[in-house]
């Protein structure tokens, strides 16, 4: 009786692992976090760049804040490391920049884009979307994957600080 009891729980704990995988696959995790799939679905600058990107990461945030906010905001809080890494910058719409990929060691090469770009939901409301592409092959697109995992608690914390920034007043104009 007591190697049946000890086979359910272990079956169990199986099934409840396969089933909290499947849940948090279901959210887009790790490939999407605080936008829906529709969100992350519409072009941004910056996509023809690398279209044969096979790491593409989209990071969102509503803020109850115009576009014009959230672009000051960005302007007092966002300085890029090499002013050569930018591509383009559109005032109140985007940054398209070149990035190194996730988990690289630092100094590598910026092969992929990244756009931070705002999107009005209303006059008063903005969505903040943040998009990576990358290009990686064998095992450098498993270490993007695994330092996009990794990064993602923090990219999360950054949008609710830039959030939090831009309604509460936080950055001064």
């Amino acid at each position: 009786i007591r190697k049946e009891h000890l086979m359910r729980i272990r079956t169990l704990a199986c099934l409840s692992l396969v089933a909290g995988a499947c849940a948090v696959a279901a959210t887009g995790f790790p490939r999407r976090i605080g936008l829906t799939a529709s969100q992350a679905d519409v072009s941004l600058p910056g996509d023809l760049i690398l279209p044969g990107a096979n790491v593409v990461v989209d990071r969102g945030i509503a803020i109850d804040a115009p576009a014009s906010v959230v672009w000051d905001v960005l302007g007092h809080v966002f300085e890029p490391e090499d002013e050569s890494t930018i591509i383009d910058i559109a005032d109140e719409d985007h940054i398209l920049m070149r990035v190194a990929p996730p988990a690289a060691p630092e100094g590598a090469e910026a092969s992929g884009t990244c756009v931070i770009a705002l999107l009005p939901l209303s006059p008063s409301r903005t969505l903040l979307h943040i998009r990576e592409r990358h290009v990686a092959e064998g095992r450098g697109r498993a270490l993007a994957w695994a330092g996009v995992a990794a990064e993602s608690l923090s990219s999360l914390s950054m949008l609710r600080d830039l959030r939090d920034a831009c309604v509460g007043g936080l950055v001064d104009a």
